[in-house]
């Protein structure tokens, strides 16, 4: 399962919900990991934000299996790309590497509030806490 910025950014505030949700994963063995582009994209988020956060932000990802964006899935994401086109939608460009990212592995899910925009693309289960 792939962890999606909102995710992390509810983590990093201690969100109640998302705080439970990540134990329910860690007591079901679930394996989660997040995308380069996701670290990126909370990152960016962070600067300005409490170091406090930061920290907790660092730390975490040290803690997780970080997926990069390769070969496979920047072809998947072409694929994405024009199968959401042919159809008359579209989604960020981040999100559309996040969804690939997702399509490429084992368990194609994505933990997300944005569920919106991800449940636009086939190839991926969305789920939400």
């Amino acid at each position: 399962m792939i962890l999606d910025s909102t995710f992390l950014n509810d983590l990093v505030r201690e969100h109640p919900v998302a705080v439970d949700f990540l134990e329910q994963l860690i007591g079901s063995k679930t394996p989660v990991a997040v995308s380069s582009l996701t670290v990126y994209e909370v990152g960016i988020g962070l600067r300005g934000e409490s170091k406090q956060y930061q920290n907790q932000f660092d730390t975490m990802i040290e803690e997780m299996e970080v997926v990069p964006l390769g070969p496979s899935e920047s072809r998947r994401a072409i694929q994405i790309q024009g199968s959401l086109k042919d159809r008359g939608e579209q989604i960020g460009a981040v999100d559309i590497l996040i969804a690939a990212t997702a399509a490429e592995r084992p368990d194609s899910r994505v933990l997300t509030r944005n569920v919106d925009e991800f449940s636009r693309v086939d190839e991926i289960s969305v789920e939400t806490y």
